[in-house]
């Protein structure tokens, strides 16, 4: 109790006095390695928090105290070391379809020494999101203002380092009177990190297909085609493996049970291949959690099962083989579909 008397004080003051130069950090689970535990979201207890699986005992333990609430949002960044999440006291779909979330923070997680610090608290907001940019740097997006307010959608962009430093804040109006909205921000890495190899994504919008392209050494050539949705796509660290995701989320599908609405592959670029992992009833949310692994949730976020899938040995592994609702990470921002 009174290591989360401390917190609240802690985070009480990081309200106050902002982001500027290094955030205060608070420990709140015990130095572990990335390498030894899976984290993941649950609502095994009641609200969905941040756990972590054991790799080794396959123990599975809640890392956040209650008192941080709903947590909707969890994104490593690519060294796997540092993650950021979002915490809000509802996030949904209120009222002819409009989007709320509320009362939105977001916080800085340190998987190696156990600590958390809040980055940014926000009031009501019709949407906020996180990315990583690189390995070094994050983005927080938060759009407020619009239709029910009368005023202008209001952008904010705010940059932060690994440590918790505040880097840059960018803000850009949009008068929706005139037709203008805000953009989208994917969380879809084109280029692996390093620079042998990009994505291009076309669309052609009359008979409604996209193609995937793989660009690199000198060479153009399509890897994939689908009249689906590209939900999520990364890279490996090393540039050999780029794996992706697709949806087809509508009304209808979702609304009955056990019909296919997402598949995930990966094209390895050594030996020219693309390969299925698999497909189902979900939204296949990944990561990587290290240069051949990646972990993924097979369903929606109301009933999950998560995964470790080997790229190089093109193996899978069920992590979860209970009834909780588990996930990798919450709904993903999909390219060309709006709910």
């Amino acid at each position: 109790m009174k290591i989360i008397n401390l917190f609240i004080f802690l985070v009480s003051i990081s309200i106050v006095l902002g982001c500027k130069g290094k955030v205060q950090r608070v420990p709140i689970v015990a130095q572990s390695s990335s390498d030894s535990y899976i984290y993941f979201l649950s609502q095994r207890d009641s609200i969905q928090s941040i756990y972590r699986l054991n790799l080794v005992d396959h123990k599975i333990e809640k890392v956040l105290p209650d008192s941080f609430g709903a947590v909707y949002e969890l994104k490593f960044s690519p060294s796997g070391d540092v993650a950021i999440f979002k915490t809000a006291e509802f996030e949904g779909t209120v009222g002819a379809g409009f989007h709320l979330i509320k009362k939105p923070k977001i916080y800085l997680f340190d998987v190696g020494t156990g600590e958390v610090a809040m980055l940014k608290a926000f009031d009501d907001s019709w949407s906020v999101e996180i990315r990583w940019l690189n390995i070094d740097t994050v983005e927080v997006y938060r759009i407020s203002g619009g239709y029910q307010t009368g005023e202008n959608f209001k952008l904010e962009i705010y940059g932060f380092a690994q440590d918790g430093e505040l880097l840059y804040t960018k803000s850009k109006e949009y008068d929706w009177r005139k037709g203008e909205f805000p953009e989208d921000f994917p969380d879809v890495k084109l280029s692996s990190s390093d620079g042998r190899y990009s994505v291009e994504i076309k669309e052609d919008s009359i008979i409604g297909v996209r193609k995937i392209y793989l660009v690199g050494e000198g060479n153009r050539f399509e890897i994939f085609e689908t009249r689906w949705k590209i939900s999520q796509l990364e890279w490996s660290s090393d540039g050999v493996y780029l794996v992706f995701s697709i949806v087809n989320i509508t009304p209808e599908a979702v609304e009955e049970p056990n019909v296919k609405t997402g598949e995930i592959y990966y094209f390895d670029t050594s030996r020219r291949n693309l390969y299925k992992i698999s497909s189902g009833s979900g939204l296949f949310n990944f990561r990587f959690i290290n240069g051949t692994q990646i972990i993924f949730d097979k369903g929606f976020e109301n009933k999950s099962e998560i995964y470790l899938y080997d790229l190089y040995q093109q193996s899978m592994k069920r992590l979860t083989d209970d009834d909780y609702p588990d996930g990798v990470s919450s709904i993903p921002k999909i390219i060309g579909f709006s709910a």
